[in-house]
Parts: C-alpha cells; structure tokens; sequence
C-alpha cells in the first residue's frame, strides 16, 4: 500500500463510515469507484488518479468526519475489487 495521504490524514484505527461521498472535497462516490475498478483501476492509487480524489484535499473542513478520506477509499475499493 502506498503511503500517499492527504495533508491532514486521519487516524486509520476509527470506523470507516461511508456517506454520501468517499471523497467530500472532490465529490468522489462509492459508485466513482466502483467505476474505476469496473474500467480497469487495479490499485487504490489509479482509483485516486482516475477519480480524481484527494485532489486539493481540505478534509478536516469538507468532510463530516473531520478526517481524510484514504481509509475510507481503501475500504471501498477493496470492498469491490474482486
């Protein structure tokens, strides 16, 4: 896994609650990553380059957790990658 992670990256011990976007500051979906999979993203890095997450990431203010969304798209794209 890589260790490329937004500026304000969270604590990855705290549950991964998923709401209305994975990635808040780009308004990445489940369903966007499910998309890149589905077309081919291999790594959770070519789920980020495709979907465009984590892009000018301002978590702590965007998302309603409060932390960065990078567990969080790890949790998706391996709850989908097959």
């Amino acid at each position: 896994m890589s260790s490329k992670k937004c500026s304000c990256c969270c604590d990855e011990s705290k549950k991964v609650i998923i709401g209305e976007y994975v990635c808040y500051c780009n308004h990445v979906t489940e369903q966007d990553i499910i998309n890149a999979i589905n077309n081919g993203a291999t790594t959770v890095e070519k789920v980020i380059e495709v979907t465009g997450a984590m892009k000018n990431s301002n978590c702590a203010v965007n998302n309603p957790k409060g932390t960065c969304c990078y567990s969080d798209i790890v949790y998706v794209f391996n709850k989908h990658n097959k």
